[in-house]
């Protein structure tokens, strides 16, 4: 029993990731932040998304969901970051195999925020990887001081397969963040 087990971990140490993009990665690109006195919107695509695996899975006719995690952020001298607003935002795709377009749908926090239905596979494939404005908070809700730094950040989880049925695997971003600014000089960032 101990003999697979190590074997299982090993296996799942060593099998590599599909291969994303021309390097190998899957990578966030355009992070934006917009911050207007009352909304604060961020935008960012994803590369590198549409392994074959995917393709496979979309065209078969299973929902595929990739998950992004977007977070406001105040950096703390000597201590951890404190995060002041968390988003989980997913964009989900099923496949109609009889008529070949795709339903849409954007979530963020556990609640549909819009739907849409594609007729090609490049609508499709830029709805789920090109978030833009999407909104995160309100600035004048956030607990900030004139002088602290802020900043936001955001990864994205594509792909969660499992190595032997049980051992998760998981294809994604690294974290990415750019510095935030708000409209009446309460913070900046860096």
């Amino acid at each position: 029993m101990r003999l697979i087990a190590v074997a299982a971990l090993a296996l799942a140490l060593a099998a590599p990731a599909a291969p994303q993009t021309a390097d190998g990665k899957v990578s966030l690109a355009g992070l934006h932040v917009d911050a207007t006195d009352h909304d604060l919107y961020v935008s960012f695509t994803v590369d590198g998304a549409f392994t074959p695996e995917v393709r496979e899975a979309i065209e078969s006719g299973l929902p595929v969901t990739f998950r992004h995690d977007v977070e406001v952020v105040r950096k703390r001298t000597l201590w951890f970051d404190r995060t002041l607003v968390r988003k989980v935002v997913t964009t989900t795709v099923t496949c109609d195999t009889l008529t070949h377009q795709y339903r849409l749908a954007r979530g963020i926090n556990d609640e549909v925020a819009e739907t849409q239905v594609a007729v090609n596979e490049a609508d499709m494939m830029r709805w789920m990887t090109r978030l833009e404005r999407i909104r995160v908070a309100d600035p004048s809700t956030l607990e900030v001081e004139p002088d602290d730094t802020l900043y936001v950040r955001v990864k994205s989880l594509l792909q969660r397969r499992f190595i032997l049925f049980f051992i998760p695997s998981s294809t994604g971003t690294d974290w990415e963040k750019v510095g935030l600014s708000l409209p009446d000089g309460k913070a900046h960032g860096r």
